[in-house]
């Protein structure tokens, strides 16, 4: 078992990355595969709908979205154009047809899944053959847990921005912090997708954007957001230092 899957996650839950900044990230990365494509897109964990929306205005897809909270599922469904686009479903069984879509997407989900591997293969099996997936996901190089870890004994939340919690190797640190979700080392990921059957045919990171989607910044800090901004985004343009980035982000293609 990799690293990875020895994270006691039970409990499907997740935040969102529709900020403005973080969400320009994204489709930055995506608009690279998808200026001038046409066919299917399934958001998979698709929250509220704000990828499904974006998909269908800036690329002109046929975008769908899965969303395992009913809470999440019922805001999507507020806005008239979503009504039809978000289902409720669960990863792990997909009620979809085999080879059906030409896109699909994880966005900060596949770490809050309890059977990673087994939504992979889901998708996989909706996917056409050839069809791509986009995954971004915990980069457990970024020396801060956002997700969130809370003392065993007490229950007490660590701040997130308490530095290196990351790089304590998992078995130890799960005798004493309860961790949020899952984080990925680099080539463990890379593993756990290919093998459910996917080709990898690019590799980045995007780093924070400093809007709160992942806690809150200590004062100081938040007084400096515009700095911190800019000089996250020049580190994502140097190499060695991008892959401390705070997600990585896995372009693949079904075999």
């Amino acid at each position: 078992m990799s690293d990875s899957r020895s994270y006691k996650i039970t409990r499907i839950a997740g935040g969102d990355t529709s900020q403005p900044l973080a969400m320009e990230k994204r489709l930055t990365v995506l608009s690279r595969y998808l200026k001038s494509a046409s066919g299917r897109f399934l958001d998979c964990g698709c929250g509220c709908g704000a990828y499904v929306l974006a998909l269908v205005e800036r690329f002109g897809l046929d975008a769908h979205g899965i969303e395992y909270e009913e809470a999440k599922v019922k805001t999507a469904h507020l806005n008239p154009a979503l009504r039809e686009r978000v289902m409720q479903g669960d990863l792990e069984a997909i009620q979809l047809p085999s080879g059906s879509w030409d896109y699909a997407m994880l966005n900060e989900v596949l770490e809050h899944v309890p059977d990673d591997r087994k939504a992979l293969e889901e998708i996989h099996r909706v996917l056409k053959p050839g069809g791509m997936l986009f995954i971004f996901s915990p980069n457990r190089w970024f020396p801060f847990e956002t997700h969130g870890v809370r003392l065993n004994s007490s229950g007490r939340g660590i701040p997130n921005w308490t530095p290196f919690i990351p790089y304590l190797p998992l078995r130890f640190g799960m005798t004493f912090l309860r961790y949020g979700a899952r984080n990925y080392w680099q080539g463990e990921l890379a593993r756990l997708v290919t093998s459910a059957g996917f080709t990898i045919i690019e590799r980045t990171f995007v780093g924070l954007t400093f809007e709160g989607g992942s806690g809150q910044l200590p004062g100081l800090l938040n007084a400096v957001r515009p700095t911190l901004r800019l000089v996250a985004n020049g580190l994502e343009r140097v190499p060695l230092l991008k892959r401390f980035g705070l997600s990585q982000v896995l372009v693949c293609r079904s075999q």
